[in-house]
């Protein structure tokens, strides 16, 4: 939402307002946020807007309610702060489900074969975290583009890459685990197998 559109400003002595100061009260991550310039800002402090860069200033809203303040300065006295509430939709975090997977040794199998996102507001998942939890050498690895990933971390895979990314069983079972993110919440990790 442009800056404009949130909140207006008069000066009795009809003076020109040459600054602004915006500040974002709410630090919880998944709320929303100022952004100057295209730059995203961070909250509980006063963030800084000449009158040139009010119309690159817009408010990006997130999950829930954001308690924003502003306030304007004619060149020669700083109005008070105002106090007002931008209210988006509660985001719902995605859902992953995955059952035990039966495969043969060293059989490969297409990631979004393993497991299945959903979510309640109908939000496309943004990115993946894929998890291996097995180091043994003879148990299989998630694989990027065919490219090997390492055991025992988690594993950025965006919504471009998952259509490239497998897992790579071994001779023994692994121990994997998901989970997605609509781009402002992220689903509980979930739990599956790879049993050979």
């Amino acid at each position: 939402m442009a800056a404009s559109t949130l909140f207006s400003i008069t000066d009795a002595d009809a003076d020109t307002i040459t600054n602004y100061q915006v500040w974002d009260s709410t630090a919880d991550a998944s709320s929303g946020h100022w952004v100057v310039g295209g730059v995203a800002q961070g909250t509980n402090a006063a963030i800084d807007v000449t009158a040139a860069q009010l119309s690159s200033t817009s408010f990006q809203s997130g999950s829930g309610s954001d308690d924003l303040w502003v306030r304007a300065y004619d060149g020669f006295a700083w109005g008070a702060w105002k106090e007002f509430h931008v209210t988006a939709p509660v985001d719902s975090a995605p859902v992953v489900t995955a059952s035990d997977f039966h495969a043969t040794a060293n059989q490969s199998v297409a990631a979004l074969s393993l497991f299945s996102v959903a979510d309640a507001d109908g939000d496309n998942v943004a990115q993946y975290q894929l998890w291996d939890s097995t180091p043994s050498a003879s148990s299989g690895h998630w694989s990027i583009g065919g490219n090997a990933q390492p055991t025992g971390t988690a594993i950025n895979v965006s919504a471009a890459q998952i259509a490239g990314t497998t897992f790579q069983g071994g001779t023994v079972p692994d121990d994997l685990w998901v989970r997605a993110s609509d781009g402002i919440s992220w689903s509980a990790w979930h739990e599956f197998h790879f049993i050979v």
